[in-house]
């Protein structure tokens, strides 16, 4: 007792751990987690002896507080939630224990579902927005419900899988459930009805039609997702098509870690001695070995292919450098063709003879010589390349044409 008394003092604000809690199963549950004189805290809950909630159990943080919400499921009767709680500002740690007591409650048998875009799980919890909510229900569309109504199913957006929204601003939406024992009435049904179509869309259209009782929920500042509007029976099957795909959704996502939290189970670790060892040698041989030897057999077979087409290319190579020999050739025998005629005398001066060709020649040229050289032996291969060429155009001074 004394314990309890102490851990009192350090938690002050939150329920008592050792008078026990009550739950529902099959209704939600909700334990608030604040403090009255410290807002600078965190919490951080977990079942006891485990490293963190089930798959049912959810804890959303709120401003200067946090809330463990769930749906017990059918066949638990008790759980411990332990609660670790941090001091941010002098890093002081401390947990609670809390014995909650699950009792049996017949599941309801007709539930409607629906999503709200313009709310969070936080808001939704932090100020009791279902209390609003309820009122559009039992006197609107199930008057048959004012009863028995309560909520059997809460979860944010994204725990549903739906995406965050775009614009930081927009609030990312929740999925809300609401049992009876009173059958559907007929509004439910008409607008069940109404907005089957819209199931086949995702996302949803955000400027489809108003439904015809969207007023009800407009006036309360509710967004309703009309494409997420399911109606339940007690055995989970929709009314109107298909299956409840939520149920799908949390049942294939269950790690065996949360399914030992959820059988009030315990997760026992393995020594290192326990784990039996195996040779890698086979896997070493699949990974490295094997591309290995394939890659050195395609090396070469490539050698191989490449030095048989080096073969057949070395013959019509050597007839190439032949063919480019003879034009040589030719055009070698050419040139000294030409360098004879050069040296000849040309047919129309052969017989002519000036005074310069009967001086003689000395050694040395003077650069200040007037004597007149012979034209035909000064001659280059060049004028005679130049001898078949047109006269150029006459020469144009600014455009004019010159005058002959």
């Amino acid at each position: 007792m004394w314990l309890c008394l102490v851990m009192l003092g350090l938690l002050a604000g939150l329920p008592d751990p050792c008078r026990g809690m009550e739950a529902l199963s099959s209704q939600l549950w909700i334990l608030e987690l604040k403090e009255s004189h410290n807002r600078n805290v965190t919490y951080r809950p977990s079942l006891l002896n485990m490293p963190d909630l089930p798959s049912w159990l959810h804890y959303s943080p709120a401003n200067h507080s946090g809330f463990v919400y769930g749906v017990p499921p059918k066949g638990i009767s008790q759980f411990q939630l332990e609660v670790v709680q941090r001091d941010k500002s002098t890093y002081n740690t401390s947990h609670r224990v809390y014995n909650v007591d699950v009792l049996e409650q017949p599941r309801k048998p007709y539930e409607v579902r629906f999503k709200i875009k313009n709310l969070n799980v936080e808001h939704m919890l932090e100020h009791k927005v279902w209390e609003k909510l309820m009122p559009v229900l039992t006197e609107d569309l199930w008057e048959e419900s004012a009863a028995d109504l309560n909520v059997t199913y809460l979860a944010s957006a994204t725990q549903k899988g739906d995406r965050l929204p775009a614009r930081p601003y927009e609030r990312e939406g929740v999925y809300i459930g609401f049992g009876s024992s009173a059958k559907f009435s007929s509004s439910l049904y008409g607008l069940e009805q109404e907005v089957k179509i819209l199931r086949i869309h995702r996302p949803c259209p955000a400027y489809y039609k108003k439904t015809s009782y969207e007023r009800f929920f407009r006036e309360k500042d509710f967004d309703v997702d009309w494409c997420n509007f399911n109606l339940y029976d007690n055995s989970g099957d929709m009314m109107y098509g298909g299956h409840d795909d939520s149920r799908d959704h949390e049942e294939g996502h269950r790690s065996p870690v949360i399914s030992a939290l959820e059988n009030e189970g315990r997760v026992y670790l393995r020594s290192r001695e326990q784990i039996t060892k195996r040779s890698y040698t086979l896997d070493v041989v699949h990974t490295i070995l094997i591309p290995l030897v394939v890659m050195l057999v395609l090396l070469a077979l490539l050698t191989l292919a490449m030095c048989c087409h080096r073969n057949n290319i070395i013959p019509a190579t050597q007839d190439i450098q032949m063919v480019q020999y003879a034009s040589i050739h030719r055009a070698t025998e050419a040139l000294r063709a030409l360098k004879g005629r050069e040296h000849s005398p040309h047919p129309s001066t052969a017989t002519t003879t000036t005074q310069a060709d009967t001086l003689p020649r000395s050694c040395t040229a003077s650069p200040s010589s007037t004597l007149p050289r012979n034209s035909t032996l000064s001659r280059r291969f060049e004028d005679y390349a130049t001898l078949t060429r047109p006269d150029p155009p006459p020469y144009q001074r600014n455009g004019a044409t010159p005058t002959r």
